[in-house]
């Protein structure tokens, strides 16, 4: 299946608030932002002029632009860049944002080459791409600076399988056993072998299929990380835990440990990885 820009531009157009609130409203949510949160402001400097791609409802817009010099905002769907803009002027924060951009990551000629010294794609912007991951890749590298940081996440299969393991038997009574190993297989929802009705189409990724892609351009990978790890605990176990704020602080610092590890790359909700761009 190709690339469809129509399918994250619809799913974000219609997505509403939940984008800004999916990172407080529970553990699982705490838990994948204190872990990017962690990674943006080791690798962001004051100095650097930043392209947040994929910016969403401003989640983390409101803490990149305070760890930078200059920050740029893009993101395909409309609505999400208007509400990332009311979010911003809410906080007091929108004068010191340089621009907003509604782009597609595989077009951003309105950037010059070399432009940013670093670019933050997290979440799932690649997991859309399909067969135009490279192209994307390449895209962000070309307005990167030669030394400069790529900060690019991923939606992680192993971990969404363990976690939506009930929903995925599910969906084998609704497309059959082949469509179920083929997914499996290959982590790729599409209209051919994995027809969703939500028609979410997108390759959830594993760190292997990551390190292949990445071995492909100019770059040395500096960490990777996974996000979510605890919330293989189960939501009520995680619910039960941030009800003890002394506890849930450890969790909190034990999942940003614990993702550093390798044998957790693919365990958790999604996978970060850190890149510098060759001089």
């Amino acid at each position: 299946m190709s690339y469809n820009p129509e399918i994250p531009k619809n799913r974000y157009d219609n997505y509403g608030e939940r984008e800004w609130t999916r990172l407080e409203k529970d553990g699982h949510g705490e838990l994948l932002y204190h872990v990017h949160f962690d990674l943006l402001k080791r690798y962001i400097s004051q100095n650097d002029r930043v392209l947040e791609i994929g910016a969403g409802s401003g989640r983390y817009t409101k803490d990149i632009v305070k760890m930078c010099k200059e920050l740029v905002v893009a993101d395909i769907s409309t609505h999400q860049i208007e509400f990332n803009k009311s979010k911003m002027k809410e906080l007091s924060l929108f004068d010191a944002i340089r621009e907003f951009h509604v782009l597609d990551v595989l077009d951003m000629g309105v950037f010059e080459d070399s432009s940013f010294d670093c670019i933050v794609c997290i979440g799932g912007v690649i997991n859309y791409l399909l067969d135009k991951e490279k192209d994307g890749i390449n895209e962000m590298l070309r307005v990167l600076k030669p030394g400069g940081t790529l900060i690019v996440g991923a939606m992680s299969f192993i971990g969404a399988s363990l976690y939506y393991l009930d929903g995925i038997r599910y969906e084998k009574d609704q497309f059959g056993l082949e469509a179920t190993k083929w997914v499996f297989n290959t982590g790729i929802q599409d209209e051919e072998h994995y027809p969703v009705p939500s028609k979410h189409y997108v390759h959830i990724m594993r760190s292997s299929e990551m390190d292949a892609l990445f071995a492909s351009f100019p770059v040395f990978i500096k960490e990777r990380s996974s996000a979510g790890l605890f919330t293989q605990a189960g939501d009520a176990a995680l619910e039960n835990a941030r009800q003890d704020k002394e506890f849930w602080r450890l969790i909190i610092e034990k999942e940003i440990a614990f993702t550093k590890m390798q044998g957790t790359l693919d365990c958790g909700m999604n996978i970060i990885y850190v890149l510098e761009k060759d001089n």
